[in-house]
């Protein structure tokens, strides 16, 4: 099939899928969705041919579609205004108009390309410039913008919730992340599944234990990851540098590393840490993927404090490597994803948090039991094979009512 993704795509992982251009000549794309690229990978490998279409901030006015093809592979990125408020020269902020300038431009990339099946993500723009087709065509939803609303409540955060609600109406296929999401998704009276986003799993069982016994190596100076998109409530960052701070008076020697948006040097998670009087702390900010996955290998614990996730991909690809992810026991999605009570805490108690992390590793036996079960919750259920078998049936599904 031609099948057109149209998501967040950003080109630290869209240059694997452009090996004829060099990374400085890609626009950088839209940050923040990896699972994007293993999707597109996986499509790819079963020889589809995939658009993928995606935003990236307009630079020096430039409002030029740009377009890169590789083989069976085009990205589409199309010009964001970069003001959501005020004007951007002669252009409304996009959130003014709700994004009506950027969802016209990738509707009529979509029109006129005609590909054989449309995947759009999230339920704001990209699903917006799909319904405008009128193409077969399916939405994952991954967040709840009443929610998002709750904990960021600002004129942005509320035009994103008029959006959504006005695109949401009417539309017949849905998929989503986590069954803590389905009751939102089902009272747009669509046909909702649970399709979890994935992760790839690019290792077995025996170097999974090889990964473990290199961590053994390293006991008692633990390393702890955390990754934030944001730094902010409902993330609850705060919770996990307090949980650390208790953790160093047992094991002085141990380190926290951060990445993501809010968690550079000089940003929002080092103004936390330095009001605690934290040390030990790494301030890594935004990297490439490959660089976080190079930490997560010989972490021994990924820790995700947020109050509130509908899923969290952070936690697969933690697991995927046989790192334990400890998660909030009332997080939305996070208990379905992490399936695993001992690894849960009421992340909105820093004692509590730092309480799992002392029992978690103080006993090896029971770390390397948590780290294999961590594995093998990530291969039986978010592998990239698995996830993108049920998207296809569900797009043969969708294609034959449609």
């Amino acid at each position: 099939m031609k099948i057109a993704i149209v998501a967040p795509s950003h080109k630290s992982f869209i240059t694997e899928f452009l090996p004829n251009y060099s990374l400085d000549i890609l626009p950088n794309g839209y940050a923040g969705a990896t699972f994007v690229g293993t999707i597109i990978k996986e499509l790819l490998q079963r020889g589809h041919e995939v658009i993928a279409v995606t935003t990236s901030v307009a630079i020096d006015d430039n409002y030029e579609t740009k377009v890169f093809h590789h083989n069976t592979f085009t990205w589409y990125v199309v010009p964001e205004r970069p003001h959501s408020i005020k004007f951007n020269g002669k252009k409304l902020g996009r959130i003014i108009d709700l994004f009506s300038f950027e969802i016209k431009c990738m509707s009529n990339i979509l029109i006129e390309l005609k590909p054989d099946f449309i995947h759009s993500f999230w339920s704001y723009e990209f699903t917006a410039a799909a319904k405008l087709t009128n193409l077969p065509f399916l939405a994952t939803i991954e967040d709840n913008a009443f929610v998002i609303l709750k904990y960021l409540k600002n004129f942005y955060r509320l035009g994103r919730l008029i959006m959504s609600e006005r695109i949401l109406k009417d539309i017949r296929f849905l998929s989503t992340v986590s069954p803590y999401m389905v009751n939102y998704c089902k009272r747009k009276g669509a046909v909702v599944k649970v399709i979890p986003n994935p992760t790839p799993v690019l290792y077995n069982i025996d170097d999974i234990n090889h990964f473990i016994d290199d961590r053994f190596i390293h006991f008692p100076n633990f390393k702890i990851v955390m990754i934030n998109n944001g730094w902010e409530a409902r993330k609850n960052g705060k919770s996990g540098l307090l949980a650390f701070k208790e953790l160093l008076n047992t094991y002085p020697a141990s380190s926290l590393h951060l990445f993501g948006s809010g968690s550079e040097v000089g940003g929002l998670a080092e103004i936390d840490a330095a009001s605690i009087q934290l040390k030990n702390v790494n301030f890594h900010g935004m990297v490439p993927k490959d660089s976080i996955f190079s930490h997560l290998k010989n972490a021994h614990i990924f820790l995700h404090p947020a109050l509130e996730e509908s899923f969290g991909v952070v936690l697969i690809e933690a697991m995927a490597l046989g790192v334990p992810a400890i998660g909030g026991e009332k997080s939305g999605g996070v208990p379905w994803v992490v399936n695993d009570k001992d690894l849960l805490v009421d992340v909105s108690n820093y004692k509590k948090i730092a309480e799992k992390l002392l029992h978690l590793l103080s006993d090896k036996d029971l770390y390397k039991q948590k780290s294999i079960s961590a594995f093998n919750n990530a291969k039986n259920k978010y592998s990239s094979k698995i996830i993108v078998d049920n998207f296809i049936k569900y797009y043969d599904e969708i294609l034959r009512i449609w």
